[in-house]
This record gives C-alpha cells, structure tokens and sequence, in this order.
C-alpha cells in the first residue's frame, strides 16, 4: 500500500475506500432518480436522496473524492426540483419553509455542481 502523506486519506486503501464510498452514493442517487416512486418527496427523496448528495458534496470537497460528471448533476437537480416545485405543497408547507428548503436543496446541488465543474475542467 502506497502512503504520501499525513491525512486520513493518503494512502492507496484509503483513497479505494473513498472511491467505493463515492460509487455507492452515486448509486442510490441514481436509483432513487430513476425511480419516481422513490424520488417522491415523502419517500426517499428528502430521506435518502438529498442526505446523499451532501455527503457526496463533502467528501469531494473535504476529503479529495471524485464528483460525478457536471451534467450528471445537473440531471439530478433539475429533476428533483421539479419535482419539488410540482408536489411541495401537498404537504401545506408554511411559505417561509417552501421557499427555504427549496433554497438548501438547490444550493447543496449548487455545491456539489461546482466541485464537478472544478474537478472535470481543470
């Protein structure tokens, strides 16, 4: 196993576990987008979907993993606001929480859309 550095993750083991990490959050993204069941709000879009995108967000930006390609992002945002603008009120959310989850979800997208713009165009 090769080290070259002090950090958590510098070494070949750490950085395949990172990668393994990274391929299973990918995963259930894309699983539950794909499915629109799942991608529903009440189901596993707010519970397991978002969560997901945020820790992939921080373990690109914290911790060195690879993001998904841009466009995959993009993807995946755009659905999943949709989504969101097309089915929130359902639940009769108060105006003030609409609007501001609406915001967390589209800037944890942001986030991780900007480590993938960095990461693929240098």
């Amino acid at each position: 196993m090769g080290t070259w550095g002090e950090d958590n993750f510098a070494n070949d083991g750490a950085r395949d576990y990172l990668a393994m990490l990274t391929t299973q959050l990918v995963a259930t993204i894309n699983s539950i987008e794909s499915n629109s069941s799942r991608l529903e709000l009440d189901e596993d879009g707010e519970s397991m979907l978002m969560p997901s995108v945020e820790i992939l967000a921080l373990l690109c930006e914290r911790a060195g993993a690879v993001p998904p390609k841009p466009g995959l992002v993009r993807r995946w945002a755009k659905k999943y606001l949709d989504l969101y603008d097309d089915t929130i009120d359902r639940i009769d959310p108060s105006p003030e929480y609409k609007a501001g989850r609406r915001k967390v979800i589209q800037n944890t997208f942001h986030w991780l859309e900007s480590l993938a713009d960095s990461y693929w165009t240098n």
